[in-house]
This record gives structure tokens, sequence and C-alpha cells, in this order.
């Protein structure tokens, strides 16, 4: 290195104040997700290119200084990450290469590098941040970097005192050549003036600065705020036979095994392979259970229980190396022990097993294995009790030899037939004293749920994060939540997936990736006992909230007191504007708002094989049973309507049927009831400002504002099944459409459900209503003349989307009975009698009046 790049301090007593504030902001910013930006490795047209200051940059005087995060991770390009140009078309740029090892290289363009800068190999991965702050010297012709604690300072540049910047990072008028990189926390100032940007926008290309002025504009932008909230889908994979998930810690990596091969994911290329055992698995799978012993590198699959004509084998090793199987034990526990906890302890010498359901009970029971003695050694533990309980959430042994064990469903005597309750406690397991300590307890939420298999514990041990869902309902939606070890308060982090529990097989896994940071949730969902479909999706770390997210969609208000009060009082007003908050969100979570667990509710699935294909058509917007919505290239957007999002949505869309749109202030009053109109106005445009980019990938859809109204301008182009439906029952019955045509031509848009079924909005009833009693005078005669036409397969199917609708109609289950007995016999007719006679007391708290005799009279 030249005598230029030696390494010198820089004259930091002059300009302390402004780097402290500098490093003071980044502090405060340390939640920003940042720009990522499309590298060399796209189109050219398509390669981000980010301009700080698009119109009218500021002239700085003395110094000036450029602070910024920057994240890197490309060992196969040369790339600009920096390039500022002055009036005088003078060019300086910050480039990295890797050359046998990385290096950020200052130049001036065209003539000379400045400064070389070595950086370690592990440094280079996504969302990895290394802070940079460059100090050009107006006045004594010098440039300094300082970058992972050391100064870099070289000589011989020609400032003039003062410049007035093009400030880019990425693709620029000079360069084309962009590194995968990511950028966030940019404040670039001088002695006189700040400007910091967070860059934590989530779309669009204008980027704001803290004070909200919108300043910069960028290119093909990839906001990294997304991978945080939304689950991204990896892959979809349908199984006809048994297969077992698991991740691999060691290697980072996704498996799937089942009878004669392992599927692996890298999750790094995200690419699906797949490789055949030397020997199949000796264990015939029933639940797929196992555990990964990394010191080992072998994946255990074992049976807690196994089938009266299966194999001895019970439990074996597949070694990962050399993918051959081992039996390594025959024992069993007597009971099936569905949704149990399994786990090492901290030197993967032994696992233990906890909990689980079967045969009708709920168990409490630790069970260790040893292996010399091939025996499930019943483990007694001192300390506090845990009640018998399956769906626990449990996490991997730490340091102490603790585990953690969340909640779950059981109740105090194991037995199922008294009924059971969810459990939202926490409990710490030592296996080394074999003790309990139970942390916490906390009050139900609004809405019940469980923990997926697997806590992850957060870096700094105050946190865990858990997947959540309500486990008895068929279709529920997961989310991720982050609870506090200390006393249990949580949030959820992330935006809903959409899984299918039909059967007790079903289940769900939360993995972490270390190396990448990303957070993966594996969804194995059953049909039967032998066909399962696994579904893979991923969330950067660290997750954000909804409230984070919704607020990220609107910059800041500018105000004179962000450009005129001393840099001190920024961070004093942050702070005090951080308790304020704190004290809010705590009084709010007292209250049961409806921050958390409110929004737990049942969405729709973002993506995979669950959806009929003949919906999947584009433009599509489903209202009737799933909520479900298409964009242009038939690509399932669901997932991307938080509930708040969904329900204006829902409301702007049914009111523009007619053309008529709803006015702000109903917007106002119906999506936030409780609040003032004058005091929704922020976050009801933050939410109009997020609906309407993703309704911008629709096309027949195009959100409109006139005369005060927001209204849907709705074209061919668009397909709605609940429009479809009410207009042909508007035709049948203003007469306009043929009579014997009927409502049959849309039974299949019908069959999905009732209007909104899955959505439980006070406002939206007297729709649902004003929907099915326009219906049901159609449907119900033809029930009557397709049973009266001896079709009674057709009847039953009729029947029940009729049931499906309104589960208490007399005329569907009049007809639906008649024709199971016809096709059934009479005692099954009687059966589904009783079921709908129970569930019609249990709902309406009154006796069924119409006595099975006179239903199922034969005529």
């Amino acid at each position: 290195m030249i005598s230029e790049n030696k390494v010198l301090l820089l004259r930091f007593e002059v300009y302390k104040i402004v780097f402290l504030f500098i490093l003071l902001l980044s502090a405060l910013n340390s939640k920003s997700q940042g720009l990522q930006f499309n590298s060399n490795d796209s189109l050219l047209s398509k390669r981000t290119s980010y301009s700080v200051f698009k119109t009218d940059p500021p002239t700085f005087s003395g110094h000036l200084l450029v602070s910024f995060d920057l994240s890197l991770w490309d060992n196969e390009h040369l790339g600009y990450i920096l390039n500022i140009t002055d009036t005088k078309n003078n060019s300086y740029s910050l480039s990295s290469i890797y050359n046998v090892t990385p290096f950020l290289n200052f130049n001036i363009d065209s003539k000379s590098n400045k400064i070389k800068i070595p950086l370690a190999s592990s440094q280079l991965k996504k969302r990895h941040w290394i802070p940079v702050k460059i100090d050009l010297d107006l006045k004594a012709n010098t440039v300094g970097i300082l970058i992972n604690g050391t100064r870099y300072k070289a000589g011989g540049f020609s400032f003039d005192g003062t410049i007035t910047p093009k400030i880019y990072f990425g693709k620029n008028e000079h360069y084309f050549d962009v590194p995968k990189m990511a950028i966030r926390n940019l404040v670039v100032s001088d002695a006189n003036k700040s400007y910091s940007f967070k860059l934590n926008e989530w779309s669009g290309k204008d980027v704001y600065n803290s004070n909200g002025d919108d300043l910069g504009m960028v290119d093909n932008p990839v906001w990294l705020i997304n991978e945080s909230y939304f689950w991204a889908p990896k892959f979809v994979k349908e199984f006809k036979e048994v297969a077992g998930v698991n991740f691999d810690i060691a290697a980072q990596k996704l498996l799937l095994f089942k009878s004669d091969s392992l599927l692996t994911y890298d999750v790094q290329h995200n690419n699906l392979s797949a490789q055949a055992y030397q020997n199949n698995c000796p264990v015939p799978l029933h639940l797929g259970k196992s555990i990964i012993n990394t010191k080992e590198n072998k994946l255990y699959a074992y049976e807690t229980l196994k089938a009266q004509k299966q194999p001895a084998n019970s439990i074996a090793a597949l070694d990962l190396t050399t993918l051959k199987w081992e039996v390594t034990g025959k024992s069993t526990i007597t009971e099936q022990r569905h949704h149990h906890n399994i786990f090492y302890d901290k030197n993967q010498d032994q696992f233990y097993l906890f909990g689980g359901y079967g045969s009708y009970s709920y168990y409490k029971d630790f069970f260790a294995y040893n292996k010399a003695a091939d025996k499930w050694e019943k483990v007694e533990f001192t300390g506090d009790k845990i009640t018998p309980r399956f769906f626990s959430g449990y996490s991997a042994a730490d340091e102490n030899n603790d585990v953690y064990i969340f909640g779950g469903y059981g109740n105090q005597s194991g037995n199922q037939v008294v009924g059971g309750q969810h459990f939202y406690d926490l409990y710490r397991v030592n296996l080394t004293t074999r003790t309990i300590k139970k942390c916490w307890e906390i009050k139900p939420p609004a809405e019940d749920f469980v923990a997926a298999n697997n806590l992850i514990i957060s870096n700094d041990k105050q946190y865990f994060y858990a997947l959540c869902y309500a486990h008895d309902k068929p279709k529920t939606s997961i989310k991720l939540y982050k609870f506090a070890i200390k006393d249990g308060s949580y949030q959820a982090v992330s935006g809903n997936i959409a899984a299918k529990g039909e059967r007790i097989e079903s289940d769900i896994n939360l993995f972490f990736n270390s190396k990448l940071e990303t957070f993966y949730c594996a969804i194995q969902e059953f049909t039967t006992p032998d066909y399962s479909t696994v579904r893979v999706y991923s969330l950067a770390s660290p997750p954000v909230t909804e409230q984070d997210y919704l607020a990220s969609q609107q910059p800041i208000v500018s105000g004179w007191y962000f450009k005129f009060v001393a840099p001190g009082w920024i961070i004093i007003l942050t702070v005090i504007t951080i308790v304020i908050s704190a004290f809010l969100y705590l009084k709010r979570k007292k209250n049961k708002s409806e921050i958390i667990p409110g929004d737990f509710e049942i969405d729709s699935p973002a993506t995979g094989s669950s959806k009929k294909d003949d919906e999947k058509k584009p433009n599509a917007i489903y209202l009737l049973g799933e909520f479900t919505v298409y964009d242009k290239n038939s690509r399932d957007i669901t997932y991307m309507f938080s509930p708040k999002i969904k329900q204006l949505f829902i409301l702007v869309l049914l009111n523009s049927k007619n053309g008529n749109g709803v006015v702000s202030k109903k917007i106002s009053t119906t999506l936030w009831p409780d609040k003032d109109v004058a005091k929704t106005k922020n976050i009801k445009g933050v939410t109009i400002n997020h609906l309407r980019n993703i309704v911008a990938d629709i096309e027949g859809l195009e959100l409109t504002f006139l005369n005060d109204t927001y209204c849907f301008k709705i074209s061919d182009a668009l397909f709605c099944d609940y429009f479809v439906v009410a207009d042909a029952i508007e035709g049948l019955n203003a007469g306009t459409k043929p009579a014997g045509e009927g409502i049959l031509p849309h039974l299949e848009l019908i069959a999905r459900g009732g209007l909104l079924q899955q959505i439980a909005e006070i406002w939206l009833d007297d729709i649902k209503l004003g929907y099915e009693e326009a219906l049901m005078p159609l449907l119900l005669p033809e029930v009557k003349k397709i049973y009266e036409g001896g079709d009674y397969r057709r009847t039953i199917e009729i029947a029940r989307i009729i049931l499906n609708i309104d589960p208490f109609s007399d005329g569907a289950i009049k007809y639906k009975l008649k024709a199971l007995r016809r096709i059934k016999g009479i005692e099954y007719a009687h059966k589904i009698y009783n079921d709908f006679v129970a569930e019609y007391e249990k709902s309406l708290g009154e006796h069924y009046p119409v006595p099975f005799e006179k239903i199922c009279t034969v005529k």
C-alpha cells in the first residue's frame, strides 16, 4: 500500500461532535431495515440506482461527511457502492472487489486508487452490517474513512472548500456495475447541517429524510422491510407417503426425509435436491418425527408407538455424510404421543421426550432415551409441575442445559373426557439438576393459539420467538410472535401464513438460519395418513411488528422543530417518544386492544398447492368462503392483506359494485370506531397508500378518490365471484334472466361458502344477511326439485352448500336427511340428525322442534 494509504488518525478533536451525532443517529435508527440493490445478476435496466438528492443538492462547506451501514455479500463481481460528483464533473467512488479476499477501494475516477481497505470474508453476508464513515476534508484536500474500527486517510485531492455533490449509490451516470449489497442509516452532513435517511420505506421510488422531506429517488428498489414482515414462499412439495422435516443447524440446510431418499433444501442458494439412501429407512414412518445430532452428523428418525403389524425397529440413525441408515433401537412408549416435545441435552448425549396426546389422554411425563439399554426411561423432575398437555412450544437446550417449554393444550387430570383448555405459561427445565421452574403465566388472549415446534431464543436471551396458530380450526393462520422471557409480554412480528389442520398428523415447525439470519416455517399438511404436502416460507430477521410496518409506509411529518432545534434536542425528543410509546403500548395491551392478539384471525393461503387450479385465474377476487386475491400474473397475493388493509379493501370494494364508493369519514368510523375521526387521518392515509400499492398489480381494478369518496373503478378484466353470483341473483329476481336457468350454473362459486365467511366484522353483518336472504329462496327450490327428480347425491351436495351458509336451514337438513335415508339407510340418516340436533342446541340454546320421523317421512 502506498504511503497515502497508511492508517492515520483523523482530526477527531475538531469534528468529534459531528461524528458523535452521526453515531447517535445510527443508534436511534437501529431498527431501520434498509435498501437492497439489484446487482450485476440483474439486467442492466433492472439494476438499482439511488440518488440521495434528486434535485437541487445542497452545498457543503469545510467537510462532506457521509455515514451509512453497508451489507455486502458479493464475492464474484467488481461493483460500485458510492459515487460522488461535483459541479466540475470531478468524480469519486467507493467500489468493492473480491480478489482472493475482499477489498473496498476509494478512487478518483479515471485517475487513481487512493485508499484500499481489506475486509474479512466472514463479513460478506446479507444483513451483516458494516458501519462506514467517509470524511471529505474540503480544505485540507484529504479523505478519511473509518471502517471496522480502523481509520484510513489519503491526500492529493483537489477540493475547493465547498462542494455541491451529486451522490449516487449503485448504478449511476458513470458506472453500471453494482455489487450485491444493501445500505441503511445514511447521514450526509457538514458542521452546520445534516440530512438523515433511515431508508425504511416499504415501496415506491421516493426517499424521505427523517424530517419527512422528499429528497431522494431510487430506481428498481428492493425495500428490506418487506422481507422482515411478509413470509416469502420458498417451495411446495407433495408426498404420497409419510415424510419427515427437520433443519440441520450445522449445515444450515432443511432436510425432508422419506423411506428411500433424502431431499435437501439449500437455503443459501434456494435449491432443492434429492439423494437416494444406501439402504431404505428401517423404521416405518407414521408421524415422521426426528431429531438431529450435529455432533454425530446424524438424523434420528423414531416412532413412539408401533402399529400392530409394524416391524420391531422404532429408532434409526441416518448418517448425513454417507446416507446410510442404521437401526439403533426397538423400544417404544405404550401410547401414541401426538405433538410431543423432543430435545437433546446441551452435549447431545441424550434426548428427552415430554407430553403429547394419545389414547384420549394428555400427558405430562418426561422420558429420556437410554441408547445403551435401548429403553425409554421415565425421568422425575422436582420443583414446579407442568400439567398434561400437547401442542407445546419448546426450545433447544442452552449452555446452562436449560430448555424452555411454552403453552399448549390439555387439562389438569390428563383425561380428555373432562375437556381441555389452552395454557399460556412458560417453564424453564434444567436437564442437569432435573428441576422445573415456572417463569410466568399470562392471561388468555382474545383468540386462543398454540405454539409450533421449536422456540427460537434471541441472542441476548431476553426473548423467544414462536409460530402461533389456532390448532383446533381446519383453516387457520400462522404468525410469528415475540415473547419476553422475563414477564411474557408479547407482540406479533410478521404477517400471516395460511395453513390447514384437517388431520392430527399435520405439523408446523419453526427453524432459524443463524448464518443468513432468516426464519423458516415448514408446514406439513396431511390429507390422509399417508399423503401430505410440505410448504416452506422464509422471513428475514429481525422481524417487524405490523405497527412498525405500517409506520414505515408514511414519512415522518416535517416540522419546524426538526429543522431548527439542536441535534441534542432531537435525541431527547426521540427518547421521550419511545417512553410514551412504550407506556401507550402497555396500556393498550392491558385493555386488550386490537393490536395483539386480535389480529390473529383466520386468513387465506399465500401460495401453494392447496388452491384449485381453476381458481388461480389472473385478476381474481374471491369473497365467497375463503378470502383470496390473485394478481395479473395469477399469483396469490392474499398474504399481503393485513387484517386492517383487508377490511379497507372489502369496505371499498363492496361499496364500489354500484359505482358509489365510500366517503372518507365512513372509512374512519367503520375501521377505527373507537377513535376520533380527526385522529385517524394519518393511519388511514398509510393504510390507503398500502392498499393502493397492493392493487396496482391487479388489472381491472383502480382505486380513485373524488369528492372525498374512495371508489374502485372496475373493468371487465376483473373477476369477483361475489359480483358474479350477486348479478345472477339480481337478474333472476328482476326477471331479466331466463327462469329456467336458475342459480345452479354458479353452484361451484356458491359452494366456496358464505360471503366473507371467515371475517367476523359487525359492519359486514347486514351485507352478509342480505346476500343469504336473496340466495336461499333460489337454492331451496332447486334442492327440492333435484330430490324429487331422484338425484339424491346431487341433493346432498346442494344441501351441504346451503348448510355451509346457513347451518340450521330447515329445508336443507330436511332434504339432506331424506336423501341420506335413500342412499345409506335410516340408521345413518338418524345419526346425522342427532349430530344436527346436538349442534343446534349447543349453538341456539334450545331444542330442535322437528322430530326425525316427521322430517324423514318418505314420499
